[in-house]
């Protein structure tokens, strides 16, 4: 056996913090209501490509088509209706975050080199990358 010591690369899933500042909460409150907005855009053109179509159904009298497509498109304007009001409530949450705490931000996906020894537990879990108006405050649990 070589004296080489062994080693694997592993993806570890690294958390993100964002310290809240007023520049952050303006900008996710911005992305949010710009989200918002796209829905309501799709929501639209959902309804006026469907008003040709569904008019074309008829036409042909295809009822029992007519009928599916609608339930089809109720059911995804009820989806894009319910994840609307999510994003409502995130954005007044948003408007609430408090200046100097945390807010979680999401996982990042990023290598590790484990090496024969090494406690897996401490190299693979925990990692968090704090930032404050995206820069790099802080490294915790990288081993």
């Amino acid at each position: 056996m070589s004296d080489k010591k062994q080693s694997i690369e592993l993806k570890r899933v690294v958390m993100v913090k964002a310290i809240v500042t007023e520049a952050f909460k303006d900008n996710l409150v911005k992305e949010l209501d710009r989200a918002v907005r796209n829905m309501d855009m799709q929501v639209s053109q959902m309804e006026a490509q469907s008003k040709n179509f569904m008019e074309d159904l008829k036409k042909k009298g295809q009822v029992a088509q007519l009928a599916t497509f609608k339930k089809q498109l109720d059911d995804e304007k009820g989806r894009v209706a319910a994840a609307k009001a999510d994003l409502l409530m995130k954005t007044e949450e948003a408007k609430k975050l408090i200046l100097g705490t945390e807010f979680v931000q999401g996982p990042l996906e990023g290598p590790v080199n484990v090496s024969l020894g090494d406690n897996l537990y401490k190299m693979v879990g925990g990692a968090e990358i704090v930032v404050k108006d995206g820069i790099i405050q802080e490294i915790r649990g990288a081993e």
